[in-house]
């Protein structure tokens, strides 16, 4: 019996359904790739991997915003799910608690900047602004360039694979493989 409400109080207290779950997690699976991070020159830091989680989520987003309410209402489930597993992350490796809402603030403010530069340029079809967008942010003006080491080949591939994916699969969760190497 308490293992029932125990469940049951947990799914009422958590963001989104499970489909934004099943979504989430799709994209924080293919986040945390390591072949990701060594192919493509990513830094395996804090920030390199809210950055790759960003990207991923971007991508996502903008194909669920374009099937639809259903797919809109479902792109913001999986944001809120997101920026919750956000939160517990930065509590879990110590960050205080009046410190906590306020970078999740900035991160939030990052990844709307991001979603709009990378939206613009995939929707654009323009790899240049591409490129500028993932070296300001992913690479943080390293040096790296993402049409050189296939990152930006790898992005538009991603771009299409779920263009095509039906809007009724999509609103089910089911994604495929993302950015499989």
């Amino acid at each position: 019996m308490l293992n029932w409400l125990s469940n049951w109080v947990e799914k009422r207290a958590r963001p989104g359904g499970d489909d934004a779950y099943q979504v989430y997690a799709s994209i924080a699976q293919a986040a945390r790739q390591p072949d990701l991070y060594q192919r493509f020159q990513i830094d395996d830091t804090f920030d390199g991997r809210f950055d790759t989680l960003t990207l991923i989520a971007v991508l996502v987003a903008r194909r669920l915003k374009n099937a639809g309410e259903d797919g809109q209402r479902l792109s913001q489930d999986v944001t809120d799910v997101m920026f919750a597993d956000m939160d517990l992350s930065l509590h879990e490796i110590g960050v205080s608690e009046n410190k906590v809402s306020k970078k999740v603030k900035t991160m939030a403010t990052a990844y709307l900047g991001r979603m709009q530069v990378y939206v613009d340029a995939l929707d654009a079809d323009d790899d240049e602004a591409l490129a500028d967008a993932l070296a300001r942010n992913l690479y943080r003006d390293n040096g790296t360039d993402a049409r050189e080491n296939g990152l930006v080949a790898l992005i538009k591939a991603e771009t299409k694979r779920l263009d095509q994916l039906s809007d009724q699969a999509l609103l089910k969760g089911n994604l495929g493989s993302i950015f499989q190497l």
